[in-house]
């Protein structure tokens, strides 16, 4: 099946004028790129067969390699080989070893502080301990004071008007 397989994607390689998709490459889950020509634009547009039928809602972005991708959106002129993939794969399991080897020196290393800090602790007494400037602070209850304004009859101060350019009457002005 190889073998057939191959045949059919050297043919798709070919171009010819009457071809409008070109074959360009696979990446390693068998997902197949093409190059579209079309004579109204002037770069081809570069499309995806997937090698699985999903639903657009399942897509995701690690479904492409990082290196195809670059390719759809005309970031590089070359499509990718199969060599360039396979050690970006070893690239990734190396890079999650060495994570793994750092979080557990991590674990040892901070395991092994501890220990000394709590021997620190036993032969030291504390003698007193310090507190922040508000972490004693009570606040006192607080009553709003009653009104020093008299209030007029319309609900305003005695001085509001005034300050509006209103002259007040008084009963003894004779005004």
């Amino acid at each position: 099946m190889g073998a057939v397989r191959n045949i059919y994607l050297s043919w798709k390689a070919l171009r010819f004028p009457w071809r409008k998709d070109v074959f360009k490459g696979s990446d390693l889950e068998g997902n197949l790129y093409f190059e579209r020509m079309s004579q109204s634009t002037v770069r081809p547009r570069r499309v995806v067969v997937y090698r699985e039928n999903f639903a657009i809602s399942d897509y995701k972005d690690d479904i492409i390699p990082v290196q195809w991708q670059a390719w759809m959106r005309h970031t590089r002129d070359q499509p990718p080989s199969i060599g360039e993939l396979v050690q970006e794969i070893q690239r990734r399991q190396h890079l999650a070893e060495n994570v793994r080897k750092l979080a557990l020196a991590r674990k040892q290393s901070q395991g092994m502080p501890e220990l000394a800090d709590q021997s620190e602790k036993k032969e030291q007494p504390t003698v007193f301990q310090k507190s922040a400037p508000g972490e004693s602070y009570q606040p006192e209850g607080w009553t709003p004071s009653p009104p020093s304004n008299e209030t007029s009859a319309s609900g305003r101060c005695a001085g509001e008007g005034r300050a509006r350019g209103e002259v007040s009457t008084k009963e003894g002005d004779g005004r």
